[in-house]
């Protein structure tokens, strides 16, 4: 009996080995191809953005602020006359930096620079231009390099990056068919670009237009990295 108990276990033991499922066979890694692309698209800046500095420099700074303050108040009421929305008009807080000199080894005060600073979203060229021309004629001796944008950069942006995606697709095909294999998918799309659209200023341009407010042309562009899959070819 124990002989038929031995002999009835090893053969239950060898059934539910014969019935175990076969162990899976490991997949073939996908091929792949990745490709890189980018495109751009030209526009006209249509706003810009100005910054002017109100100073004035002296031993008497309640004067001098007085001045300060006098300025910026016709300036912004050029403004407003423009119909430059308010909130458009960025007019920071008064400051005073001692000026001193040495002399003969020594530290002197020799005065007091009284600053405010005005920062202006104008919706037009034109709008800029007339002002910047108010400004230089009424008590504003300082101002920094304008910045010129367009209103539309996002739509902008989204075009370059339709471009770009058609470009790559287009790059692809051309490499897989000279290789014998053919897309089967996309695996991967990154977009590259910095999260704001990458503009850049034409200098050379505008120092060659008729016109010193003239903004040149600006390029929009966009960049992105795709990964598609492939079929053919083991």
């Amino acid at each position: 009996m124990r002989y038929l108990s031995s002999v009835f276990i090893a053969l239950a033991a060898f059934v539910l080995m014969g019935c175990q499922p076969p162990a899976p066979q490991q997949q073939a890694t996908e091929k792949t191809l990745s490709v890189s692309a980018s495109a751009s698209v030209q526009a006209v800046p249509d706003q810009v953005q100005l910054t002017v500095n109100v100073e004035r420099t002296g031993m008497d700074i309640p004067a001098l602020k007085a001045e300060v303050d006098g300025i910026t108040a016709k300036l912004i009421e050029r403004l407003r006359e423009q119909n430059v929305a308010e909130t458009a008009i960025q007019s920071h807080a008064l400051r005073v930096y001692p000026q001193h000199r040495y002399d003969e080894g020594e530290q002197k005060l020799v005065g007091y620079q009284v600053n405010r600073r005005m920062v202006v979203d104008f919706a037009s060229i034109e709008q800029h231009a007339e002002f910047l021309e108010f400004a230089l004629n009424n008590g504003v001796q300082r101002v920094d390099e304008p910045v010129f944008s367009v209103s539309n950069a996002d739509e902008l942006y989204q075009q370059a990056l339709t471009e770009a995606i058609a470009l790559a697709r287009a790059k692809a095909e051309r490499m897989a068919n000279a290789a014998g294999v053919a897309i089967k998918g996309v695996q991967s799309l990154q977009e590259s670009s910095q999260q704001a659209p990458v503009v850049r200023y034409r200098v050379a341009q505008a120092a060659m237009a008729d016109s010193v407010s003239l903004p040149g042309q600006q390029s929009i562009e966009a960049r992105i990295a795709v990964v598609f899959n492939l079929i053919g070819q083991d």
